[in-house]
């Protein structure tokens, strides 16, 4: 008995394997992110991250449930294009400084962020550059 065609598509896509949120699941190297911005998501929450070709930029977080648009006050991107460091300035304090690290991972499917503390994110993609003083 032929199957109806209805049947004959639906079990062609649960043949299929899931499509990654991103394409190929990748990181893309930082000099990419350089003029646009990215959204990252960790256990902590949402952040968003412009780096503008002057070598300063701005990094939106969420703290205390409020929106925090801080301003990097600059970055420096490795050879390799994997890591970056940078400066900006603390959400509680405007006259403190937080220095931070972030390493596309192993696998290259996270970034490792480290200031205070280590942490894991997810690069979700990227937005206009106008986009980042948005929270998600």
């Amino acid at each position: 008995m032929p199957l109806p065609r209805r049947t004959l598509l639906a079990l062609a896509g649960l043949a299929l394997p899931a499509l990654p949120s991103r394409a190929a699941g990748r990181v893309p190297p930082f000099p990419e992110w350089i003029g646009r911005t990215a959204r990252l998501k960790s256990d902590d929450g949402h952040a968003r991250l412009l780096l503008e070709r002057d070598r300063t930029g701005m990094i939106t977080v969420r703290a205390f449930f409020l929106c925090h648009p801080l301003p990097v006050l600059e970055w420096r991107i490795a050879d390799d294009g994997l890591t970056l460091t940078y400066r900006r300035q603390a959400a509680i304090s405007a006259s403190r400084i937080i220095e931070g690290t972030a390493r596309i991972a192993a696998g290259g499917d996270r970034v490792q962020w480290i200031e205070a503390r280590d942490r894991l994110a997810e690069f979700e993609g990227f937005e206009p550059a106008e986009a980042v003083r948005a929270c998600a």
